[in-house]
């Protein structure tokens, strides 16, 4: 269980247990070893109502009655139902994201700059963001001239289709979660959700990581305390806030090179196995068969140790020197990619220059998650604890609060 300072707790309030219906221990929940892929789909369904129920303190957040209750299980069963039993994005992913939300929300603080609307908004989106997944990308769709590619031209087909699914289910009253948000809240809603889920598109993903260094980059005296603008201040302001909700919903969403080894390594071979059946449909069809995608020929840990190198390290050390909370993230990054050299080494024999190159790349990767990771905790040395980090100085520390609970 991560470590979490005084000063979070009391920002917090009160911690409340995991409901036993869950079907884990509270400490499993409240680490990087959930793993919603052992859970069945009515604990899944109890997993995602407990996160979002208990996300904010009791009288707060957007569920007052009985009724908002009934109907935000209803709203996630209804969702359940809506995933295909594809391998990877099915519905214990969509738990998966949905834990992965809330618990990145606490980390960083999110209660100090984005209100609980706009919370409650992201974990709405991870409950809809893949529904329906068929199990095969935008480029399969495109390539194949799929009806949702002509649909949407094109443009993110997967990505909208789910939010079409979501309101679909939101558009009933029984399952309307934003049922008793104003009109103007029901506005804000709905293009929080378009815009976070059209964004957990993997073309999005580079332009994301760039935008994240560039805010650490030219904000860097706010974070030393150099500024007279405080964090909350940069995390507040409209463009930054878009990013970060953006962020918040994709992390999660790719966030399974983070967690502890088993976790981690269970999710990549489904994955895997899903790029691998749309393999076999591209070499039935005779179409070219994307990289990833070709079981004869792909090398399981070599292709992990990739997409950490490329893709994923890079995300999550932007998003370190934002928020070093999100610390564990990083150190558990470094830890798998090597444990894939490892597999990758007992994979068969290799050359000798070929070993001491992908030896190379997995420690030029480790040490930059451990650079990340030293600056942020210079800066904490510097400006205090996280909580004190953000208020630099603590009076203006007022601008809502976290959820409740300890993810």
């Amino acid at each position: 269980e991560i470590p979490i300072s005084s000063a979070v707790i009391d920002a917090i309030g009160c911690i409340p247990r995991a409901r036993e219906d869950i079907g884990i221990s509270q400490e499993a929940y409240d680490s990087f070893d959930f793993n919603s892929l052992e859970l069945s789909p009515t604990q899944g369904c109890a997993a995602v109502t407990f996160s979002i129920l208990r996300f904010h303190p009791p009288g707060e957040g957007f569920f007052h009655t009985k009724e908002d209750e009934s109907t935000l299980r209803n709203f996630i069963k209804a969702a359940e139902e809506m995933y295909l039993p594809v391998p990877f994005h099915n519905f214990s992913h969509a738990v998966d994201v949905v834990h992965g939300v809330a618990r990145m929300m606490k980390l960083t603080a999110t209660g100090f700059f984005l209100s609980e609307l706009e919370q409650y908004v992201l974990l709405v989106a991870a409950v809809g963001h893949d529904l329906g997944h068929p199990g095969v990308n935008n480029g399969f769709l495109l390539e194949t001239s799929h009806e949702l590619a002509l649909r949407y031209n094109d443009n993110s087909p997967l990505e909208n289709m789910h939010c079409a699914k979501l309101y679909s289910i939101i558009a009933n009253r029984g399952t309307n979660v934003f049922e008793s948000l104003s009109l103007d809240q029901y506005r804000e809603a709905r293009k929080r959700c378009i815009e976070s889920i059209l964004h957990t598109d993997m073309v999005n993903h580079q332009e994301m990581v760039k935008k994240l260094q560039m805010v650490y980059q030219m904000n860097s005296e706010v974070f030393t305390g150099q500024d007279n603008r405080t964090e909350v201040d940069l995390f507040s302001e409209p463009e930054n806030k878009t990013l970060i909700i953006e962020t918040i919903l994709h992390s999660a969403d790719v966030s399974n090179p983070c967690r502890t080894w088993t976790t981690s390594e269970a999710w990549a071979h489904r994955c895997l196995e899903e790029f691998f059946a749309q393999g076999d449909r591209e070499k039935e069809l005779e179409i070219p068969v994307q990289f990833l995608n070709d079981r004869d020929k792909l090398n399981r840990p070599n292709s992990q140790i990739g997409f950490i190198e490329f893709m994923i390290a890079p995300f999550f050390a932007a998003q370190i020197a934002l928020w070093p909370m999100l610390n564990e993230y990083g150190e558990n990054l470094a830890q798998n990619i090597g444990r894939w050299q490892d597999l990758w080494l007992e994979d068969g024999d290799h050359a000798e220059e070929e070993m001491h190159k992908v030896s190379s790349r997995v420690a030029k990767v480790q040490d930059s998650l451990r650079s990340s990771a030293c600056t942020a905790d210079m800066l904490g040395a510097e400006s205090g604890d996280m909580v004190s980090r953000i208020s630099l100085g603590g009076p203006r520390l007022t601008r809502g609060r976290m959820g409740t609970g300890t993810l």
